[in-house]
């Protein structure tokens, strides 16, 4: 690790460049730097920053002619800071790079292939090539990002690019560094190929991306003669899927490629080990020399800040002789939230920014005598005797006031557009309002003349027939015609309400298209002779009777947004994305912003109200429950959506007891985040029902009501109870807050991990392990909300605010932890020490968990039992067998794990053959065959079936529960006598046999060969019983009733005997599918750590249980 302070790297952007000022930064003095937000779903405080500048020399001093630095800085100078630290990495930036080694022998690998790169890219949500073997018409391979944050692993047989491809079944789980790997198998030997994604994190190995992907038909990789390219999609702009793909933005740790999975060795980047900070070339592992050429560069800066200095405050000691200029850049969140004019309506600001020809959008103040241009031409002139009501008019709450029309007068509003229009045009106008009679007319530049005729387009709005009419009247130099090219019945344009109206003509050689537009929708068009002409005047007539707001008189050139695209301007998007309304309002602001997640993925939004830019990035970080900040390494802004929070890998690991987290350290265990009563009110709409806690240690019951009620932009109704419960769900996590986490880089111990620690931002995920007993068993995940950042020559810290990560850990389909439903309600079923492996466990509602036998391949999984976390390897019940194995003079071993006693007869009585257990049944004497549980109530179920009907007397089947010898225990006693008939009852043996409960008929008439069932169930002192044929249906239970003899848990199992009478013995009795209730774990004890007895009803669910995502 390096002495403080570390290199460090301050600049200021003057003349069109960075200029590296560090050795004017004060050593002695430390850069501070603050950073984050209030909290999620919240936009980030402006980034602080505080340092000392020597000005000795006077270049600090703007205002200084003899300054050097005189006319270059000023305020809001750009200012960027960085610190060198970590691993040595491959930069690779926005701009056009090239990182490429040229075509080798090494590189031609056509089976089976293992691509592996370690990578940090800005984005995981962006279509990204990460490995390219690649030139036009010489594909061999390529791994990429897809915009839905998947891998694609694309390879070719012929060089070709469309190839073959196979993507991830699930996205790469967020995060900030990741190892990701990609394995193609030619020939899976059942005539297919096989792909395998892998991702790994930190020090751990890979862990497998969803589910294997199997296609028909065997593969071969094009031994293909281009260049390996890191990043660089060369000529691929778009994934073999249609997505739009470039380069990879970010930073490369390692790279390599084997030939045959884990097989030889072929590429081998890793830039720590081979590169050099700032050389133009890297020789790999195996050879390869590696050019990098444009923005690509080997490196260690971290870059912690951009901002922009405001102020440039002079400070001198006494003598004089001493100069300083203490500043505090500050970043660009600041400066845009100076002003206070709120944001125009988003329909006038959508005009704006597609470039209107001329728009007059008529929202003068009440005093106005004239509408004003939109882009600085000409006024609107209004011509009438009594003027119209300027500003009283509404097109909707969200839009700026308009001209209203006077009932009791006629008016005109006449406008000319600048002459620098095309032949192609369309006009609009919006009109709200009772609508009597309304004339719109559009004068084209002919001159009159016949050379230059004039057209003249009428419309007429009609009341009287609810009509639209369109009439076209020509002029030449000695004559004029007027024609009606559409009169269309429209009764829904005279409702009243806000409407859209456009006229759009196209011209051609000969002749001009004409269409008519009304709210969005091509109502009708056609074609005319001669050739249109550019505008020269529009105008906008009403008779009386009409009391109609007009707003927003537009023309445009021929590229006109689409009419439905004003219309959706004009509602004010509702419905639109968080995602695509930060980058739309900051388009529309000339601020660059950055999105990181999926736009489509983040929460639909309401209409959007006029604010101030800032306020309006809140109004879409509350509903989204994302983050809006400012990029660390730029003068813009990122804006993080809520799913990019879901299911992260942590970008920062700390181990307390290896000391990597530093005083302070003081986790709190009080309610500031509690919130157990959630209302959220969709503005504009109706209001959720409260979700409400009503179980666990923070419910209403348990702590009392935290309500709030939280008033969000939302596109739906249905929007604001599923956010309610998700805020609740959040706002109810019961575990400590870890408010502030320490980590000192001077620490050479923290210094280990300085790449994470200094990559971790805002909405990232720090995981805090080996913590305290006292304070949690188990790892914690964080999120940060913000840090503060000190680098000097004394010392080197970050503190992460946080606030829990837990509850943002959602259900992922396929994904082989977080798909798992957890137990609506599950306990110990019998107290355990803390060594034990076996775990009888009772479900009380709900399904029961899965079994070993029926999904093997869902194992192992975790559960926390009373805050003891275990790896369960499977699951059976306390008794379990199958007969899979073959075993002579006895039964063998349980598929529960258990070895089968015997008691009675021979030892060649017993035997497990053909798939059942087998009693050889000899006459007049008892066998029985037991496994031991751990638990007195139980539910014993088991197919049985005899070789024969027995002749001259009955054979007897017992499945037997509470076996503590051969006279202690409960059974249920099957009699088949001679003939066939089958009866039920329920015994006790405690000494002596005795029957308890009523006898029961079963009807059943027992056939040599069929298979039946008998269950056999005890709860405290309900005990019951039932027997059925096998392929039948279960019936009810046939005999229930109580006894309180035997209490203790004991052996379960099958005993059997054979009439002294009979005389077709021996009968070989079969047995299979023996099943005990309650289920039994089969487990790996303190997991995190804790060492318990456990005791009897201790609660059993799921470590990471799945929880819908909002």
């Amino acid at each position: 690790m390096p002495s403080l302070p570390p290199p460090r790297t301050t600049e200021l952007y003057y003349d069109g460049a960075w200029h590296d000022i560090s050795g004017d930064m004060r050593e002695g003095a430390s850069v501070r730097i603050t950073r984050g937000v209030t909290g999620l779903g919240a936009r980030q405080d402006p980034t602080a920053a505080s340092c000392t500048l020597d000005n000795r020399s006077g270049a600090y001093s703007p205002r200084n002619p003899l300054s050097s630095l005189y006319g270059k800085i000023g305020r809001n100078t750009p200012w960027r800071f960085g610190v060198d630290a970590g691993d040595l990495r491959l930069d690779l930036p926005t701009s056009a790079y090239t990182l490429s080694t040229p075509d080798a022998a090494a590189l031609d690998v056509t089976g089976d292939l293992d691509v592996r790169i370690d990578v940090a890219p800005t984005t995981w949500t962006s279509g990204q090539m990460l490995v390219n073997r690649y030139a036009p018409g010489n594909l061999a391979f390529s791994l990429m990002l897809t915009p839905a944050g998947r891998l694609l692993l694309n390879w070719s047989a012929t060089g070709l690019s469309a190839g073959t491809y196979a993507v991830s079944t699930v996205p790469v789980p967020g995060g900030h560094r990741l190892r990701l790997r990609a394995t193609l198998d030619v020939d899976n030997g059942a005539s297919g190929r096989t792909v395998v994604f892998y991702t790994a994190s930190g020090d751990g190995g890979w862990v497998q991306l969803g589910n294997p992907v199997v296609q028909a038909g065997t593969a071969s990789i094009y031994n293909a003669t281009a260049p390996l390219y890191i990043g660089n999609p060369v000529a691929i702009a778009t994934t073999p899927e249609g997505d739009p793909v470039g380069r990879l933005v970010g930073r490369v740790y390692g790279m390599q490629v084997y030939a045959g999975i884990g097989g030889a060795l072929r590429v081998d980047v890793r830039p720590e080990d081979q590169g050099i900070a700032g050389a133009s070339t890297m020789t790999d592992g195996t050879g390869l020399v590696w050019a990098l050429a444009g923005g690509a560069a080997l490196g260690r800066r971290h870059t912690r800040m951009v901002g922009e200095i405001p102020a440039w405050p002079p400070s001198r000691d006494l003598s004089g002789q001493d100069r300083t200029v203490q500043i505090a850049p500050a970043g660009i969140m600041r400066r845009l939230g100076a002003g206070n004019r709120p944001l125009d309506s988003a329909l006038r600001r959508f005009i704006i920014g597609n470039a209107p020809l001329e728009c007059w959008p008529l929202t003068d103040g009440e005093q106005a005598t004239q509408g004003a241009s939109l882009l600085g031409g000409p006024p609107a002139a209004f011509v009438g005797d009594v003027p119209p009501h300027w500003g009283k008019g509404e097109l909707a709450s969200w839009v700026e006031p308009v001209l209203l029309t006077d009932e009791e007068a006629t008016g005109q509003i006449l406008a000319q557009p600048q002459p620098t229009g095309t032949a192609a045009w369309s006009v609009d106008v919006i009109i709200s309002g009772t609508i009597t009679a309304h004339f719109p007319s559009i004068r084209d530049a002919g001159a009159g003349s016949d050379a230059s005729p004039r057209t003249v387009w009428n419309m007429l709005l009609l009341s009287t027939t609810t009509t639209l009419q369109l009439v076209r009247d020509v002029y030449t130099s000695d004559s004029s015609s007027s024609t009606t090219l559409t009169s269309f019945s429209l009764p829904s344009l005279f409702d009243g309400g806000t409407h859209h109206v456009r006229l759009r003509t196209v011209p051609g050689s000969s002749t001009t298209s004409w269409y008519l537009y009304v709210d969005g929708v091509l109502i009708t068009g056609s074609s005319v002779s001669g050739v249109g002409r550019r505008l020269r005047e529009v105008s906008y007539a009403w008779g009386f009777g009409n009391t109609a707001a007009i707003g927003y008189l537009t023309c445009w050139n021929a590229s006109a947004p689409s009419p439905a695209d004003v219309i959706e301007a004009l509602g004010g998007f509702p419905g639109e994305t968080a995602g695509a309304r930060a980058l739309r309002l900051s388009a529309e602001n000339g601020v660059p912003l950055a999105l990181a997640g999926r736009a489509d993925e983040s929460e639909p939004l309401g209409v959007q109200e006029p604010q101030r830019f800032l306020e309006a990035l809140d109004t879409i970080a509350a509903a989204d429950l994302g983050v809006m900040l400012e990029q660390r390494d730029a003068l813009a802004l990122t804006y993080r959506t809520r799913h990019t929070l879901y299911n992260q890998i942590p970008t920062l690991e700390l181990d307390f007891a290896n000391g990597e987290i530093s005083a302070p350290f003081a986790p709190i265990d009080d309610d500031k985040l509690t919130e157990n009563d959630v209302t959220v009110r969709r503005k504009g709409g109706a209001s959720s029902a409260p979700a409400v806690r009503t179980d666990g240690p923070l419910s209403v019951d348990a702590i009392g009501r935290y309500d709030v009620t939280t008033e969000l932009s939302l596109a739906a109704d249905d929007q604001a109870t599923q956010q309610a419960w998700w805020r609740m769900h959040v706002g109810t996590f019961d575990g400590l807050r870890y408010t502030k986490i320490t980590v000192n880089l001077g620490n050479p111990r923290a210094y280990a991990k300085a790449d994470q620690a200094l990559a971790v931002d805002v909405g990232d995920l720090i995981r805090l392990q080996h913590l305290p007993a006292d304070q949690r068993s188990g790892d914690v995940d964080l999120i940060v909300t913000g840090y503060e950042e000190e680098v000097g020559a004394s010392a080197w810290t970050i503190t992460y605010t946080c606030v829990p990560g837990e509850p943002w850990s959602v259900g992922v389909v396929e994904d082989p932890v977080l798909s798992r439903a957890d137990t609506a309600g599950c306990g110990l079923a019998v107290a355990v020490s803390a060594t034990a492996t076996a775990l009888p466990v009772v479900t009380t509602a709900g399904p029961v968990w899965i079994d070993s036998a029926t999904y093997p391949g869902e194992f192992p999984f975790d559960v926390t039992v009373d805050g003891e976390q275990v790896t369960v390897a499977g699951i059976t019940g306390v008794a379990e067998d199958r007969f899979g194995r073959t075993v002579a003079n006895g039964w063998g071993t349980a598929d529960s794990g258990q070895a089968w006693t015997t008691d009675g007869g021979s030892a060649s009585a017993y035997a497990v053959t053909g798939g059942t257990g087998r009693h050889i049944l000899p006459i007049n004497t008892f066998l029985a065959t037991l496994v031991p549980v751990t638990t007195p109530d139980v539910d014993l179920r088991v197919d049985f079936s005899l070789s024969a009907v027995p002749v001259g007397d009955s054979a007897y089947v017992f499945p037997v529960i509470r076996y503590a010898d051969s006279t202690h225990m409960y059974m249920a006693r099957v009699q088949i006598v001679a003939g066939g008939g089958m009866f039920l009852t329920l015994r006790r043996r405690d000494g002596s046999e005795s029957q308890i409960g009523s006898a029961y008929t079963t009807g059943l008439t027992y056939t040599a060969g069929a298979w039946y069932t008998v269950r056999l169930a005890m709860t405290g002192s309900t005990i019951s019983g039932k027997v059925w044929l096998r392929s039948g249906t279960e019936p009810d239970w046939q005999i229930v009733t109580t006894d309180t003899a035997l209490t203790g848990a004991a052996s379960v199992g099958v005993r059997s005997l054979l009439g002294a009478s009979v005389s077709n013995a021996p009968l070989t009795l079969q047995v299979d599918n023996l099943y005990c209730g309650p289920q039994q774990m089969t487990v790996t004890r303190s997991v995190n750590g804790i060492v318990k007895n456990q005791p009897a009803g201790a609660d059993v669910r799921l470590t990471y249980p799945t929880l819908a995502a909002l």
